[in-house]
């Protein structure tokens, strides 16, 4: 099928843009061309942030390596590594800036060398983040980085750190597509599931096209109209592909996508699910040698036995359609508003110069003194929009307050009532803990989630009800919330004389079973009585002190919580707050800005009314010439916008598939990874590194 370049759209995208920004700026119209300045910008910043997760020792760190054709870039381990969420960008020579917190609660940017990465982002060498590093971003040449792609790798949800599920679950409200790495040894399990519904719902909704003042089905700008179906942005990953054979890969592959289907509810198109075995890519990296450029194998070729090329063709398919989707259609649209913006003079110029007419000179007159009062008005409604919109946003905040807070209480209930009252999570106080980071995480997430949706649904009805083109606002995510930590031991010291239940039951029992043994069978029976019933006595006894340690662990963790409940509820409400605050002046500066390209093509339109009127029919014909001239410009600016925008279009909607895509398409729909279970050279296959012993995680 025919390739669609998408360089090329985004670079005849920008220069469409900047062409009628020239032209705004040469008529003097501030307004639109600030709007066409900062689409621009939007543009050429061009990120696409892909977040690889899953559970801990799945092999992300070792898949991204290979990604990046950099093996050992990034530290595994055969214990749990990744601890600090490291960001891979492209830049033109090997740079890791890592970010740790201070004293004061700032943050401080140090550079460090490659060699010490690990220090950071291991949890071996770095046990509970006590250097508090937030962030470690590298800059590398990789051609997997081009175009703006950045990678994340996070840590492992499910373990034995809290922390880490915590900052992976509510790192996912800013990915623009997700990674999710799975096992082909081990089936999905329900904590992966779980963290596959966030991961779909975080991914699964396109962002909305820009909408006209009428409404329209479709324009230009937004071919598909009004909710037309995105591809989502997830891939699944099974690695370790190497250690099953055919047979039991594809059971896997199908047993994968079976629970996905249900998930994603069985809908056409839902995320593909491919095998990989790292170790097998690695090895071939390693025989080309690790320039970041090196090819995939030592004659230059395809990688055949390890899954990555399909893998990566899948991936390249699947960031096409998302860069399409996120970062060109609402450009397009703001073309095309400023295309609309810049004609409408012209027309009504062009239209007064060809009558000439003193009915028509008089009903130019009364158009222009009817579009001055008209951008009064407009000025006077603009004052009146500014305060509807402050109370519509004023009552979401309460409406998104009070949801947050019902959440909030939920979880506390759910605390109290059943994750305090498993003994298997009161003994071992790291589950626990982990059990509530992620329910205060979730919360965190699905409200930013929620505030963004609304934000958009508000913004949207008060574009169609004034007729106005407000883009949508709310974009960012609430910070994750603070790693819980629970000490068992604290305030639950063993009550004083702690075996006297026990020492009383015992001697009660022997005391009641002697009476009893003797009455029925005489001496000998007193005596058996008695040790029945000295053993009964102990065993209640026992009973009694367990119920009164559980009793006793249950209010300390309790009294701990209470205080982690009050710091969660702060974090996560302050986040809101500061996500509606920045939503609320993202729309006042929107609306201010539109009602200024309002009032710049109305006046604009008055005075050209005005000097039409004023002109001779010499200066006239002079004048429609020139404008004739302006005319055709836009209207080919407008032919190109729509030529641009049924391009991103097409790739959105995956009907113009490249080569590439179509590989991906076909190894998402269960083409096979070719069998490499016995390896090279006889070595028990592992996604590890190539050689050498086996590495788990990989």
């Amino acid at each position: 099928m025919t390739r669609i370049d998408m360089g090329a759209v985004a670079a005849d995208t920008t220069a469409v843009l900047e062409r009628l920004g020239a032209a705004a700026r040469a008529r003097g119209l501030a307004g639109t061309a600030e709007r066409l300045v900062e689409a621009v910008r939007r543009l050429a910043d061009g990120r696409i942030v892909v977040v690889v997760c899953g559970e801990f020792n799945r092999g992300k760190s070792s898949l991204v390596n290979a990604l990046v054709r950099r093996p050992g870039l990034l530290p595994v381990d055969v214990l749990q590594t990744t601890s600090v969420v490291t960001t891979l960008a492209w830049g033109p020579q090997d740079a890791a800036t890592v970010h740790l917190r201070d004293d004061s609660g700032g943050v401080r940017q140090q550079e460090v060398p490659f060699t010490e990465l690990a220090d950071y982002v291991a949890e071996s060498a770095n046990p509970g983040n006590r250097l508090r590093a937030e962030l470690l971003d590298l800059r590398l040449p990789s051609e997997a980085l081009t175009g703006g792609t950045v990678l994340v790798d996070t840590p492992g949800i499910g373990g034995v750190f809290p922390e880490h599920t915590a900052v992976t679950t509510a790192f996912l409200a800013s990915a623009d597509a997700v990674v999710f790495v799975g096992d082909m040894t081990s089936p999905l399990s329900a904590a992966e599931l779980r963290f596959l519904r966030r991961a779909v719902a975080a991914t699964a909704a396109e962002p909305p096209a820009a909408e006209s003042a009428a409404a329209e089905p479709a324009t230009a700008a937004d071919p598909a109209g009004p909710g037309a179906p995105g591809s989502g942005g997830l891939l699944v990953v099974l690695t370790r592909a190497d250690q099953a054979d055919a047979e039991t890969r594809r059971a896997m592959l199908d047993n994968t996508r079976a629970k996905l289907a249900d998930l994603t509810g069985g809908r056409v198109g839902g995320p593909a699910v491919l095998a990989v075995s790292t170790r097998a890519r690695l090895r071939h990296l390693a025989a080309a040698g690790t320039r970041p450029d090196a090819p995939a194998s030592p004659d230059g070729t395809a990688d055949p036995t390890s899954g990555y090329p399909a893998f990566e063709s899948a991936l390249r398919g699947l960031l096409r359609r998302r860069r399409a989707s996120l970062l060109l259609a609402r450009p397009l649209a703001e073309a095309d508003a400023a295309v609309t913006a810049l004609l409408q003079p012209l027309e009504a110029e062009r239209e007064a110069l060809a009558r000439e007419t003193d009915e028509t000179l008089a009903r130019l007159r009364a158009s222009a003194e009817t579009g001055q009062r008209e951008a009064a008005g407009a000025r006077r409604s603009g004052a009146e929009w500014r305060t509807e919109l402050r109370t519509e946003l004023r009552k979401l905040r309460n409406a998104l307050t009070g949801s947050l807070h019902d959440d909030l209480d939920a979880v506390w209930e759910r605390i109290c009532n059943e994750l305090l009252h498993e003994e298997s999570l009161q003994d071992d106080p790291d589950r626990l803990a982990t059990e509530v980071a992620s329910a205060y995480a979730a919360v965190a997430g699905a409200t930013a989630h929620r505030a963004e949706s609304e934000l958009r649904t508000l913004v949207a009805d008060f574009a169609r009800q004034h007729r106005i083109g407000i883009g949508p606002v709310g974009e960012g995510r609430i910070a994750a919330p603070e790693p819980v930590r629970l000490d068992p031991d604290l305030g639950s010291g063993r009550p004083p004389g702690p075996m006297m239940p026990v020492s009383r039951d015992g001697s009660f029992g022997a005391s009641m079973g002697a009476a009893v043994g003797g009455m029925l069978f005489g001496p000998a029976g007193a005596a058996v009585g008695g040790a029945i019933g000295l053993v009964a006595g102990l065993l209640r006894g026992l009973g009694a002190v367990r119920e009164q340690e559980l009793q006793a662990r249950r209010r300390n963790l309790r009294d701990q919580l209470t205080l982690v409940r009050s710091r969660q509820q702060r974090v996560i409400t302050e986040g809101l707050r500061s996500l509606l605050d920045t939503a609320a002046e993202q729309a006042e500066r929107e609306l201010d800005s539109l009602l200024r390209q309002q009032d710049e093509s109305a006046q604009e339109t008055v005075t050209r009314l005005r000097a039409a009127a004023d002109s001779t029919r010499a200066e006239a014909g002079a004048r429609h010439k020139v404008l004739t001239e302006e005319h055709a410009a836009l209207v080919a600016a407008g032919r190109e916008v729509a030529r641009l925008a049924a391009l991103v279009a097409e790739v959105v909607d995956g009907e113009h598939a490249t080569a590439d895509e179509d590989d991906g398409a076909d190894a998402a729909n269960g083409k096979d990874v070719a069998d490499v279970a016995n390896g090279e050279n006889g070595e028990n296959g592992t996604d590890g590194a190539g050689g050498g012993p086996e590495v788990a995680g990989q």
